[in-house]
């Protein structure tokens, strides 16, 4: 069967998932306080080497390039620019952030094919509409030596015709997170989770990424980051080829 479950066993686990992430919202919403600090980006990693704290203002450093900055802020909404070839989408994600990139394709009409994507995530319905537009004129999305694409920024990477990672960028995905202390009846919190999830998985299932990939992110709490090895994300066709350094 190979490093994931049978398919039956993936939505299993998704459903499963679900059911504990949404009784369990009251309890993370009571714990967290908006001034409440988030993990250092070097605390011990909760399941292994792959899994560390994550925080969407910054980026995490990179273990293996020992003179990498350990902190570099992340922008808190998505910039776009245009450079040669290249739509480089950096930033946050933020509410609104959907209808800013397509105002701005709109605006600058810019001839590049493919968009460079470093990303810490953020709003999960603006980075899927971001893909959709994405996909709908066709363009290539990347992530650069040195680039990341966490959270909810995968979802833009799926959105590209062709998807490329370059060794040195890093690509991790955990649980989504929708708004912020938030206190709700488990029933609803459990309902809303699942339209949620369920637009993502019909999403992913649209730009021909693997459902697997959906168990690997609802396993990672929100205040971690699973990175996914160059394996993982060949096998799970979230890229469409690799780019060796």
């Amino acid at each position: 069967m190979g490093l994931f479950s049978s398919p039956q066993r993936v939505i299993r686990a998704v459903l499963v998932s679900q059911v504990l992430m949404g009784a369990a919202i009251v309890g993370i919403d009571m714990m967290r306080s908006p001034g409440s600090a988030a993990p250092g980006l070097f605390a011990p990693p909760a399941q292994g080497p792959s899994v560390r704290p994550y925080r969407p203002d910054l980026r995490p450093s990179d273990p293996s390039r020992p003179g990498a900055p350990a902190m570099r802020p992340m922008p808190d909404q998505l910039e776009f620019s245009e450079d040669d070839d290249q739509i480089a989408i950096t930033g946050q994600i933020a509410p609104g952030d959907g209808d800013r990139f397509v105002a701005w394709l709109e605006e600058a009409r810019p001839q590049a094919t493919q968009v460079a994507l470093d990303s810490s995530g953020g709003s999960v319905s603006d980075a899927l509409a971001i893909g959709r537009s994405i996909r709908s004129v066709g363009l290539t999305t990347t992530i650069q030596d040195g680039a990341v694409c966490l959270s909810a920024c995968p979802y833009i990477l799926a959105g590209g015709r062709e998807r490329l990672v370059e060794e040195g960028g890093v690509v991790g995905v955990h649980q989504h997170y929708f708004g912020k202390n938030t206190i709700l009846p488990a029933f609803m919190a459990v309902a809303d989770v699942q339209r949620a999830q369920a637009s993502v998985m019909d999403y992913l299932d649209q730009m021909g990424v693997d459902l697997r990939l959906m168990p690997l992110a609802l396993r990672t709490p929100p205040d971690e980051i699973n990175i996914l090895t160059p394996e993982q994300l060949r096998d799970l066709n979230v890229i469409t080829d690799a780019q060796e350094g």
